[in-house]
């Protein structure tokens, strides 16, 4: 649904790329897009093992915050994944 959204509002291509940062290397910079570790309150990470919030420009009019942990658990023994936390879709200017 949101990524729908995303690619009708900043085209295929640029909502494409951020699905693979995203899914692929979310914790480096993507070499195309910029991206930066947000400060203050809205950078910390929301729990142990999760990243600062990083700020990711999909486009001059589109910019998406997430988080990312390498292996969050559901429970005490379940078997740890890598999952990506979108925490804000913003289409508005700066």
């Amino acid at each position: 649904m949101y990524y729908n959204e995303l690619a009708d509002r900043v085209g295929l291509k640029q909502a494409q790329q951020f699905w693979d940062h995203v899914s692929q290397d979310p914790g480096n910079p993507d070499p195309i897009a910029s991206t930066c570790f947000l400060r203050g309150r809205s950078g910390r990470p929301k729990g142990p093992g999760w990243s600062r919030t990083i700020h990711y420009e999909v486009s001059s009019s589109a910019r998406i915050d997430y988080q990312y942990h390498d292996a969050y658990t559901t429970e005490p023994d379940s078997d740890p994944h890598p999952v990506v936390a979108i925490l804000t879709i913003n289409y508005s200017s700066h």
